[in-house]
């Protein structure tokens, strides 16, 4: 066991009352939305990484993070009108790959990394409710180096704490998770342990932090033989201060419309505590495919 000296939680928007019954009864079968979108959005060498769901001026808006030959993205869709709204370009080369995102509110973080060297990455939390948000200003920056895939920031999770955020950094194809103690108010960050994936875990894509009245779990999104995959995995109980990290389930996914676990996945719970999880086809078009996933 790990201990990770944190306190314990009081998040918004990341709380369920009992995951296990909320994951088992997720629907394996998705609502097909499709979006219209007039963007010009970067593609080459690149695909959709990451989904959130955020509320904008009472309006819900998707948030959707991509990579490319150049430049590193986020997408706004707007699901009232069902079309994409705007293109916030975050970082060029050789930072042209975010990786999969998360939302605690009121922040949102990601990471971007030179997916070429692989030897660099840059963690970033940006406040989404503020109008920097639009100018991709980080409120806090974590600056990552290391061999070849060792440092990289595919995949990211945060969960707010009582007075700190919790974060999670896993590498290339998320074979080490790094977790870190985050303030943005005071603008520090902390290293608290590291985590080597057991080979049977999938290469997760996206990686999300939720939690319920007893514990804090991660759920990895991944495909596998054409269908979508999420694993559940127990990070700590709150009467422990230890890292547990355990694989308590996996729930398999159908897609409609080429919608794709390796492209982007992420999870929201709405304000009465019901799981839904949002996935998207891998690359952007004239139409963008996004399935639904809800928890009943």
């Amino acid at each position: 066991m790990l201990n990770l000296g944190l306190y314990p939680v009081v998040s918004v928007g990341q709380s369920v009352r009992n995951i296990m019954t909320a994951f088992e009864g997720l629907s394996s079968n998705p609502e097909l939305i499709s979006i219209k979108n007039k963007i010009d959005i970067p593609a080459e060498n690149g695909h959709f990484q990451g989904v959130q769901l955020i509320e904008r001026d009472g309006k819900e808006k998707l948030i959707v993070s991509g990579s490319s030959k150049t430049e590193a993205y986020l997408l706004q869709i707007d699901l009232t009108k069902k079309k994409t709204d705007t293109l916030i370009r975050l970082m060029g080369d050789p930072y042209r790959h975010a990786g999969g995102i998360q939302i605690s509110d009121p922040y949102l973080i990601v990471g971007i990394e030179d997916n070429i060297l692989k030897t660099t990455s840059k963690v970033c939390l940006y406040p989404y409710r503020d109008k920097s948000f639009y100018k991709a200003h980080p409120s806090i920056t974590i600056e990552r180096k290391g061999k070849p895939k060792q440092k990289t920031a595919g995949a990211t999770g945060l969960l707010k704490m009582d007075d700190h955020y919790l974060a999670i950094v896993a590498n290339w194809d998320s074979r080490n998770w790094d977790f870190y103690q985050i303030d943005p108010e005071k603008r520090t960050q902390q290293l608290l342990t590291s985590f080597a994936v057991p080979e049977d875990w999938g290469s997760y894509q996206s990686v999300n932090l939720i939690k319920d009245k007893n514990a804090i779990y991660a759920l990895g999104f991944y495909s596998k033989k054409k269908l979508g995959h999420t694993d559940l995995i127990l990070v700590r109980n709150l009467s422990s201060q230890e890292l547990i990290m355990e694989k308590m389930g996996t729930k398999t996914f159908k897609s409609k419309n080429k919608v794709d676990f390796n492209a982007a996945v992420g999870l929201h719970v709405n304000p009465q505590g019901r799981l839904y999880i949002w996935a998207t086809q891998t690359n952007p078009g004239k139409k963008i495919q996004i399935n639904k996933y809800t928890s009943h």
